[in-house]
């Protein structure tokens, strides 16, 4: 085994040990229920938790989520109604900050990634076929959701590691272009240190992981060599001698094709984590983590805790009849929320909750709550903005062509101005969805909670978000991500988080006249 995939290997068994150690903690039920006959039951336990994490994020049906764990546990499965109860307190449970890698910015890629390295080890045991067939009846995936994954067989070598950049130009030339370019790094020092400097440029999370790492490296090492050999021709012309000339073109073509098979096919067969982790190479992506790094110390250190979040809403009762539904009254720092916000029309909280985005919206009794149920159910939003360079400042509703499209439209607003909230645009950013509740005053001047959804954020608005976020940060902090921890820092006796400051200021609301058509959306950067 190569050096890339004994590293690779180990990273994934030391992150599934960890999140074993995490669930038996957690829920001993669900870790017990864990199937033996599906590969290392290490890796196993590790895919179930954080596939149960990510299903939270995604606000999935909890019976759907209980019956995926009795049937991904075949034989040992028990009746579904204990395994909802389990699913309801390991919930609860992840709401708490745990692990950096079950915080929202990572769960999607560490729920994905887990999964497609099982069905890479499990591959290897029993073959593809195999592997298939128990994805349908054991992970409950479709043949849709395993093509859409990528959770299939390598066609062709060209997916597997090639090796360090001096080794693949010493197997694809004569051999002598290898010695060129070992003898340019030696003897200029200054490409060394240019080359040092470049693979610096990483987040600390790409740094810890040994095998991404040295893709990072020879990544950069490539890229230099490729770009000195292209610009001494464009240089030096026909004053070069031949051979020289011919040394340089090839350490040109095979540095952009390993760059290109890099970039490309190698990346494209790696897992979701993987890719993820391998984004934070560049200087920009190295900053945004490191912001995340100081606001998660801060606001979501395990020490601290967070606030309570309802796992069931109204609409989870509705089912049942009317005596047996419980009232699912809001938390009391939701109340509070809604107190303030209430008073303001069309305007919605936005926030952090653990590592959780939140948007919490009052929906006004009758036409507006009606809408309200109805939002999401087909899948679609509305999200506009005037321009993607205000991607903190967005309306939120229903598609134009629903007929309550005018009877909720809500507005979410992060404070450019508020280190804080900046940080909470950045979680959103690399989140990639908020969970968006909405709240209803009842008869008795208390606040319930009517239903909570989970609301994606399109790409091209993520990277908006992450762009807004990072600009305003680096003013803030001269780019220097140490300095963030005292502009966030917990005032002494003031709120914690989750709790709601001042409404939102009206002075903004002119701006957006002249930008939105009547449907209070603008005409031209909508997103849907």
């Amino acid at each position: 085994m190569s050096r890339f995939r004994t590293l690779r290997r180990a990273w994934f068994d030391e992150i599934a040990e960890e999140l074993v150690w995490l669930l038996e903690d957690l829920s001993p039920a669900v870790a017990d229920a864990v199937p033996k006959d599906l590969g290392p039951r290490n890796l196993v336990s590790a895919t179930v938790l954080a596939r149960v994490a990510q299903a939270d994020m995604e606000c999935q049906e909890i019976a759907f989520v209980a019956g995926d764990l009795v049937r991904l546990a075949g034989v040992q499965g028990v009746r579904a109604p204990e395994r909802v109860e389990e699913v309801e307190e390991l919930w609860t449970a992840l709401r708490e900050p745990t692990v950096p890698l079950l915080r929202s910015w990572w769960r999607e890629s560490l729920g994905e990634g887990l999964l497609a390295h099982w069905a890479e080890i499990r591959a290897e045991e029993v073959g593809w076929t195999r592997v298939h067939q128990e994805l349908r009846e054991r992970w409950s995936l479709d043949s849709d959701g395993i093509w859409r994954r990528g959770l299939m067989p390598v066609e062709a070598p060209d997916g597997e590691w090639r090796g360090f950049f001096f080794d693949h130009l010493e197997a694809v030339t004569s051999g002598q272009e290898a010695a060129y370019a070992r003898m340019l790094v030696t003897r200029w020092p200054s490409l060394a240190e240019e080359i040092e400097a470049f693979a610096s440029e990483k987040a600390d999370e790409l740094a810890a992981v040994p095998h991404l790492d040295l893709v990072h490296r020879e990544r950069a090492l490539a890229d230099a060599l490729t770009a000195v050999a292209a610009g001494n021709l464009e240089q030096g012309g026909g004053e070069l001698p031949a051979d020289l000339r011919a040394v340089l073109r090839s350490i040109r073509d095979t540095g952009k094709s390993y760059l290109a098979w890099l970039d490309g096919e190698f990346t494209e067969r790696l897992t979701p984590l993987e890719r993820a982790h391998l984004a934070l190479g560049a200087a920009d992506a190295a900053r945004c983590e490191a912001y995340l790094r100081q606001y998660a110390d801060i606001w979501c250190a395990p020490e601290s805790g967070t606030l309570p979040t309802p796992v069931f809403t109204e609409e989870d009762y509705a089912p049942l009849k009317p005596a047996e539904r419980p009232r699912a009254v809001a938390p009391e720092w939701m109340a509070m929320v809604a107190k303030v916000y209430s008073e303001d029309a069309q305007f919605g909280w936005t926030g952090t909750v653990g590592s959780q985005p939140w948007w919490l919206y009052v929906a006004e009794s009758g036409i507006e709550s009606a809408a309200a149920m109805r939002f999401k159910r087909d899948g679609q939003v509305r999200i506009g903005h005037r321009t993607l360079d205000d991607p903190h400042d967005m309306l939120v509703g229903l598609p134009p062509d629903d007929p309550h499209a005018q009877n909720l439209i809500m507005r979410f607003r992060y404070d450019v101005e508020d280190p804080h909230e900046m940080c909470e645009l950045l979680v959103l950013a690399r989140a990639g969805r908020v969970r968006l509740g909405f709240l209803v005053r009842d008869a008795g001047g208390g606040f319930r909670v009517l239903r909570v959804v989970s609301v994606p954020m399109p790409p091209a608005l993520r990277e908006a978000m992450r762009g807004k976020a990072l600009r305003a940060l680096d003013a803030m902090t001269g780019a220097d991500p140490r300095k963030l921890a005292v502009l966030i820092a917990p005032e002494a006796g003031g709120p914690v988080a989750g709790e709601p400051g001042e409404s939102p200021a009206e002075d903004v609301d002119d701006a957006w006249g002249e930008a939105v058509d009547g449907g209070l959306f603008p005409r031209g950067d909508t997103l849907f």
